[in-house]
């Protein structure tokens, strides 16, 4: 062989490399995309369907069912506060995010926090929310095997959350 074809091949292959290298890092970034558009829609629609059943439920006075939930997997646990009372913030998880207290403390109406495993939070307002344990105002539930299940209680105007 000559020495302008053993140079020709190793071009050949420093290019076959970098397009492989390419193709996968592309693909890799594709395949991420689209888990984390999965999860958020997993979210939206564990959301979508617990506003729906508190709403359904909140005006059927005296009705009562227990739901359980698919909840994906980025979720820690599920808090529900009563709001109305000042709450007792020593009754409460120790674990608690302080920018869930303080949003609660702030009044914003807030009364259903999602805790996600990274230590962030989305809150909702799902109105009249009562909680059953008389100890304290608000209840958090970690969801087991990815599943919640809660037993919801029409109230007229609200709905009374326990655990399922």
């Amino acid at each position: 062989m000559k020495k302008a074809q053993i140079q020709g091949q190793v071009f050949i292959y420093i290019l076959t490399l970098i397009i492989t290298a390419g193709i996968l890092l592309y693909g890799y970034n594709a395949i991420k995309v689209i888990n984390e558009n999965a999860n958020q829609v997993e979210l939206v629609n564990f959301k979508d369907a617990l506003k729906q059943d508190f709403e359904k439920m909140s005006s059927d006075y005296g009705s009562s069912k227990t739901e359980t939930y698919n909840v994906p997997s980025k979720i820690k646990k599920i808090c529900f506060y009563q709001t109305g009372e000042e709450p007792l913030f020593r009754a409460m998880p120790r674990d608690l995010n302080p920018l869930i207290i303080d949003s609660i403390k702030d009044e914003t109406g807030n009364n259903v926090f999602l805790v996600f495993n990274d230590g962030g939070f989305d809150q909702m307002n799902f109105g009249r929310i009562e909680i059953s344990n008389e100890d304290y105002n608000m209840i958090c539930i970690e969801p087991s095997g990815n599943r919640l299940k809660l037993r919801l209680e029409g109230l007229g105007d609200g709905v009374l959350v326990e655990r399922g």
